[in-house]
């Protein structure tokens, strides 16, 4: 076994951290300290580069996806419930880390095509992403097509199913992330490189005035560290556990909170 942290390792890290960010969401009444969020933005990274790694060793790319848009699925139908049932003072729950991870390898696919020289799939599968975002704003800004119940199951029906560069979590800016990662594979500086710039891309758009404040995402420079101590071996497989757990814990956590604050 080579020194390093294996892409197990790297996992449960990001599980860990990913928690202890979750903590800080749903307990900030109890008085959960800010440095709990700072901790968690280690845990995106570390699932964006892990699902470049998925992506490039798996043995059938189109399973992954599934797997990964499933997932997405399962958890937004736990966002719904929770939503209409579980919340208090009009707050909501939005965490689906699956969309983005979807949305990433969908634009890895884009990007094998291209090198197989294969344009026309890799441009369709680049642009119906696109198509897809560009109705979620014009449904956005229809303010008649919420004026009724019938709109509003329409809409959530739609971003229930279709995970959008827009709304998912991390945005634009996570899902292209991942694609680097996947670029920059075995490329270890050019990996942080992207980090870092996207990492400065939220400081500044944020406001630099409160990087320690609500503007924190920028700390998510941290999961450099782990990203170049990976070894590039497999480790133990948790593919499961991680589908199981994602949604489970944040059902548990809101479903404590509420019954917490009630």
């Amino acid at each position: 076994m080579h020194k390093g942290m294996t892409g197990f390792q790297l996992k449960v890290l990001g599980v860990v951290t990913m928690v202890i960010d979750h903590i800080g969401q749903f307990f900030l009444f109890l008085g959960v300290p800010m440095w709990f969020h700072w901790i968690g933005r280690i845990a995106a990274p570390i699932f964006l580069f892990e699902s470049s790694e998925g992506f490039i060793h798996t043995s059938n790319r189109k399973k992954y996806m599934f797997r990964l848009l499933a997932g997405y699925w399962l958890m937004g139908v736990i966002n719904l419930i929770l939503n209409q049932y579980f919340t208090i003072d009009h707050s909501i729950v939005i965490n689906n880390i699956f969309g983005t991870l979807f949305l990433g390898t969908v634009y890895m696919q884009a990007c094998e095509y291209f090198k197989q020289k294969k344009i026309f799939n890799g441009l369709i599968w680049a642009i119906v992403p696109i198509i897809l975002n560009i109705l979620v704003l014009l449904l956005l800004s229809n303010d008649s097509l919420f004026d009724s119940n019938l709109g509003i199951i329409i809409f959530q029906t739609f971003i229930l199913f279709i995970p959008t560069l827009m709304l998912t979590e991390g945005g634009v800016l996570f899902v292209a992330l991942a694609v680097f990662f996947y670029l920059f594979h075995g490329k270890k500086q050019f990996q942080i490189a992207a980090l870092v710039i996207v990492a400065g891309i939220t400081l500044v758009t944020g406001g630099i005035q409160h990087a320690f404040t609500y503007n924190y995402q920028w700390m998510m420079l941290l999961a450099a560290i782990p990203i170049v101590l990976y070894n590039g071996e497999k480790g133990r497989s948790m593919r499961n556990f991680f589908y199981i757990f994602y949604p489970a814990h944040i059902a548990l956590f809101a479903l404590i909170s509420f019954f917490i604050q009630r």
